[in-house]
């Protein structure tokens, strides 16, 4: 096709377009700010050019001054966003938004603009992606790239209006290449993914599942950068990408990720419970690490005692220990809860330990009048502890309530999106340790057999299953090991049921259950298929 004229092709256009280019204090959209801000409009009026210095309220690093040109001397009393906001957002309000890795320009001007007060919204085409989508047999798309490539003609570099011009001389370029209709679609096509990081292939998110499961994060070199779990794996990714420009860490993950895995699941249990796992094993960058056992410790009352100790994970049995109360990464986080614990229900310090005093001598919390004087002789010692042991009770751990390992059942729902993802699993748990999920009675005998001994207390399983464990929603099924044997639940006493008619027929279909799965055991059936 014949070089077009640059008029003839902005007055051709059935509605403006903007190409913008920032120059900011940094990389971060929430945090660091914008110094320049260039626009080149094209569109039926004709070709119009604009550019400002922003004052951006904060020291420029010298590496970025060096980069661009722009000093602090240069931005010290020009305009602040805030001032041109609205003429600004005039300027580009309903028009097509293109910059080049649009998801850094945009979610800068996003945030600019909510700080002014401004809802700012576009339609947002970034030329990576769409140099991407028209040339898939390049290798690199970025700007210097694009220049080698189509012999643009810069102005200047990494100033805004000359890197603005350049994306208007690749959009007259692509012209030279493809047809008009041919570029309309491909634009479509890259707007309807302008929450995806370019870096990302099209078709990553789209292959992903719309069911329950983990994802995880790859960036360069296969550097697992984040490990997350939805039930609806696709839309939890997507939202990621979309809201990048809010959330620090997804603006972070979005610069650097370069491939996405995912892993389904039968439910959302088995993806709380695989996170959990991950996580633990394979430390990712961008995770709150999850709760290391080698420091944890607790409070431990036993009988008789009228103040608690301070136990360890690597010394006591937290499954099976009694009178254990909460989980705490270290000894300081344990006695700044004890604090709480006392500064609420009017404990006196010095009798739990946690401060110092004489004989007879009041604590600070009397001194206050936040104690009841256990310590001057106003409160006994036994009335003490019983208000101690009532405090304590809300962080009390419960102990392994199963004589061994137990297999919880978990089905997808009939209306599951996920055809790919498994229709049955059983986690395995034994001791507060989460040892695997298999999805049929030859897998659970071999997890069971292959493995190793349960060491250590698992805080983070024991918070997702504890109160889990204490209803009567999941199906629960009673193993040992080795050899393997499935156990099935006690018939329930019909004593225990109160009786009303909710109760009479729970109690029916539990006993029906109960009868079930004995038979199937008693015959060598499992309650599951084996397929």
């Amino acid at each position: 096709m014949d070089t077009l004229d640059p008029d003839t092709l902005a007055r051709a256009l059935p509605a403006p377009i903007v190409f913008v280019d920032l120059e900011t204090t940094g990389g971060n959209a929430l945090s660091d700010r914008i110094t320049e801000i260039g626009v080149v409009e094209v569109g039926p009026h004709g070709i119009e050019q604009w550019s400002t210095l922003l004052d951006p309220a904060e020291s420029i690093p010298a590496f970025i001054q060096q980069l661009t040109g722009i000093t602090n001397e240069m931005v010290r009393g020009q305009p602040s966003f805030s001032t041109l906001a609205e003429g600004l957002a005039e300027r580009l309000q309903g028009k097509l938004f293109v910059a080049h890795n649009a998801r850094f320009d945009y979610g800068f001007l996003k945030n600019e603009f909510r700080r002014a007060g401004i809802a700012f919204q576009a339609d947002v085409l970034c030329t990576v992606r769409l140099s991407r989508l028209l040339f898939p047999a390049a290798a690199r798309h970025g700007l210097d790239a694009l220049i080698a490539r189509f012999g643009l003609a810069p102005i200047g570099r990494h100033r805004a209006l000359a890197d603005a011009d350049l994306l208007w001389q690749f959009w007259q370029k692509i012209h030279t290449y493809y047809s008009a209709d041919l570029i309309e679609q491909a634009v479509r096509r890259v707007i309807k993914r302008a929450s995806q990081p370019p870096q990302l292939p099209d078709e990553a998110i789209d292959a992903l599942p719309d069911g329950p499961g983990v994802y995880l994060f790859y960036g360069e070199q296969d550097t697992l950068l984040y490990v997350g779990k939805s039930v609806d794996v696709r839309s939890r990714v997507r939202s990621h990408f979309s809201n990048d420009h809010q959330v620090a860490k997804d603006l972070r993950i979005s610069q650097e990720i370069r491939r996405v895995e995912a892993r389904s699941t039968a439910g959302e249990l088995g993806a709380l419970l695989l996170e959990a796992q991950l996580v633990k094993q394979l430390q990712p960058v961008h995770n709150r690490m999850l709760r290391r056992t080698s420091t944890l410790c607790s409070w431990h009352l036993p009988d008789g005692a009228h103040a608690p100790e301070i136990v360890n994970a690597r010394t006591v049995d937290f499954a099976a220990a009694p009178a254990l109360y909460g989980t705490f990464s270290s000894r300081v986080k344990a006695e700044h809860a004890l604090r709480g614990l006392a500064d609420t229900h009017a404990l006196c310090c010095a009798q739990l330990g946690l401060e110092k005093a004489g004989a007879g001598r009041p604590c600070f919390g009397y001194q206050v009048k936040r104690c009841h004087g256990v310590c001057v002789g106003e409160e006994s010692v036994e009335a003490h502890t019983a208000r101690l042991h009532a405090a304590l009770d809300t962080l009390r751990l419960q102990t392994w309530p199963f004589d061994g390992p137990i297999a919880l059942e978990e089905r997808a729902a009939q209306t599951s999106r996920n055809p790919g993802g498994p229709p049955m699993q059983l986690h395995v748990v034994d001791r507060w340790q989460y040892l695997g999920s298999v999805g049929n009675a030859s897998e659970l005998e071999a997890l069971l057999a292959n493995a190793p001994p349960v060491t250590g207390f698992d805080p983070d399983i024991y918070k997702l299953l504890g109160r889990r464990l204490a209803g009567d929603t999941l199906v629960i099924h009673r193993l040992e090991r080795p050899p393997f044997k499935l156990t099935p639940p006690p018939l329930p006493d019909a004593a225990d049921v109160a009786d009303t008619p909710k109760r009479r027929a729970t109690a029916a279909l539990l006993t029906r259950r109960a009868r079930r799965d004995a038979d199937d055991v008693n015959q060598g059936r499992l309650p599951f298929s084996d397929d």
